[in-house]
């Protein structure tokens, strides 16, 4: 009985959350947790299946206009992120089409093999919503929720 309530209990604590899908963030969220907010545009997305829904993404990224930090940013580079559609409601079933969205960067500290840390620029986490397709409202209420920031 005790082993039944105890996994049972484990399931609910561990496998559950797991399910969870996790609710998208207000602007102003995505806005004070990001470093760099950028206009950009997508091009030569590729996508390969790795599992029934899921897929890995790459993309070539080019940054039209700076909007938050986005000066530090190399104009032109790389993004390879997962896409889990099962995890994330309406955000981010497919990969994105190629043209121009709002893309929500943050620095990541990640080590190397041998320990060494070093600070990289990633996608907002969680990765769906570091999208938007890109609208000049949408630029418009960002300078706004960046200009009312401490």
């Amino acid at each position: 009985m005790r082993l039944t309530v105890f996994l049972a209990t484990a399931f609910v604590f561990l496998i559950v959350p797991v399910y969870a899908l996790t609710p998208p963030p207000g602007l102003e969220s995505q806005v004070n947790h990001s470093d760099f907010i950028v206009l950009a545009r997508l091009s030569n997305v590729k996508e390969s299946k790795i599992s029934a829904q899921s897929v890995s993404v790459t993309a070539s990224v080019e940054v039209l206009k700076p909007i938050k930090g986005g000066s530090d940013l190399p104009s032109k580079f790389d993004l390879a992120f997962m896409i889990f559609p099962e995890y994330f409601g309406k955000w981010l079933k497919a990969s994105p089409q190629e043209g121009d969205y709002i893309l929500f960067l943050i620095k990541k500290k990640v080590k190397d093999s041998k320990g060494k840390e070093t600070e990289v620029v990633a996608l907002y986490e969680p990765h769906p919503y570091a999208f938007r397709e890109y609208s000049k409202e949408l630029e418009e209420k960002i300078r706004s929720e960046i200009k009312s920031q401490p």
